[in-house]
């Protein structure tokens, strides 16, 4: 079961926008806090595990013991990756593990991939995040550079028929290296979903 700590409405979700990494790691910091079980895949070296370590230091147990890293270079691999979780999650029997994806899209906008194979991953993308929601485990994915393209909009959309896509506020407005006026926490409870 997902902890209460975070807001329903982020689990089955995209989070899109600037701030969506640092949000991401709030949120591993605050699942891990909760004791919760956090899967990471790190798909654009976008993981900051030094900060992750140092915001658990305190706890009065060995929070870091409650992740997992893995990291998918590839669009294949991250395919490979959702299939895996899949099968273990029915091996199992266990939903309470949560799987939060760091920019997972930026794999299949890579050079290497040719526009029509690009196409046809993301819908196989999208098909086996549809089977995460039937099996309910949980995930977050964070998109932190949104693309200005047709096939990448066209993923958001597509997305928005299984789950939540979260657009941060891209605020120019900065406080001491932060948006003025909002940290990662109440970015979270916020909480503006676009349906």
């Amino acid at each position: 079961m997902v902890p209460d700590i975070i807001p329903a409405n982020f689990i089955n979700t995209i989070v899109v926008g600037r701030k969506a990494n640092s949000l991401a790691h709030s949120l591993i910091e605050m699942l891990l806090a909760s004791r919760a079980q956090v899967h990471v895949i790190d798909c654009a070296i976008r993981l900051r595990g030094y900060q992750i370590a140092e915001a658990t230091r305190g706890l009065d147990f060995f929070a870091l013991h409650n992740i997992t890293i893995q990291r998918a270079f590839t669009p294949y691999q991250l395919l490979d990756l959702l299939t895996s979780i899949s099968a273990s999650s029915v091996k199992s029997n266990q939903h309470s593990r949560i799987n939060i994806f760091l920019a997972p899209s930026k794999q299949f906008f890579d050079g290497d991939v040719k526009k029509d194979e690009r196409i046809h991953l993301l819908k196989i993308l999208t098909q086996k995040l549809e089977r995460l929601v039937q099996m309910n485990i949980p995930f977050v994915f964070s998109e932190s550079t949104p693309k200005d393209d047709a096939t990448y909009l066209q993923y958001l959309v597509n997305l928005q028929k299984i789950g939540k896509v979260i657009q941060i506020p891209n605020m120019i407005t900065q406080n001491n290296g932060g948006i003025y006026g909002q940290d990662d926490h109440s970015l979270l409870s916020a909480n503006p979903i676009t349906r």
